[in-house]
């Protein structure tokens, strides 16, 4: 059984740049560790363009990387590239998680604080991760841990796109009183109507109480 794990680092790279500018989140996009040094990272920044012109003038002096260009400018949004320092090579856990089968599936950061969504294949691998993360001085805290969505999804009759759609919209809060998001605005995010929207949810929620409340009654 293999389980998703939500945690976060205090990891170096771009520590300087990132609290001096919280206000622009940071997603790894890509990892190019090397064998030695130069080991390179794919990130998008993201944030007001006030804020962005701000982050980007502070990289030069950022003592984790050597280097940085910038690939792709969008509304609200840059692809950059940067080239580790020594200083940062030590926040580089690509190869540890590689090593135990580990996958990461997100890592993002803002401000001061780096978050990792990984999917890993045993409780043992993730001690021994985290283990390398203290030799490494790397302070590792375990938000969540539950099973693989893909498992959980079968447990519960849930197809994937359901999985989904009910995952995000109790994360954006449509399911507070009052709603803090719209099934309009949802729909948007998964290119589909808010009649679809609305119906993968009930159908989702339907399937949700099939497997738990109804199961429990049967038995």
């Amino acid at each position: 059984m293999s389980f998703i794990a939500e945690y976060t680092l205090s990891n170096p790279i771009l520590y300087e740049t990132r609290e001096a500018v919280p206000e622009i989140t940071v997603e790894v996009e890509d990892e190019q560790p090397a064998l030695e040094d130069d080991s390179r990272l794919t990130l998008w920044a993201r944030g007001e363009e006030s804020e962005l012109d701000r982050f980007f003038q502070k990289l030069p002096d950022d003592p984790t990387i050597t280097s940085f260009e910038t690939l792709a400018e969008l509304s609200g949004r840059r692809l950059f590239r940067i080239t580790l320092s020594s200083a940062g090579e030590r926040g580089l856990t690509y190869i540890d998680a590689i090593e135990l089968g580990i996958t990461f599936l997100e890592i993002k950061a803002m401000g001061t604080t780096m978050e990792y969504r990984a999917q890993i294949p045993s409780r043992e691998a993730l001690s021994s991760y985290r283990d390398r993360c203290d030799e490494a001085d790397l302070s590792f805290a375990l938000r969540r841990l539950y099973q693989n969505d893909a498992e959980a999804s079968a447990k519960y009759g849930l197809t994937a796109r359901q999985r989904d759609v009910l995952y995000r919209a109790l994360e954006q809060g449509y399911f507070e009183v009052p709603r803090e998001t719209s099934a309009e605005a949802l729909a948007e995010e998964f290119e589909i109507s808010s009649q679809a929207l609305s119906a993968l949810i009930r159908r989702g929620q339907k399937a949700l109480v099939r497997s738990t409340i109804a199961n429990d009654r049967d038995n």
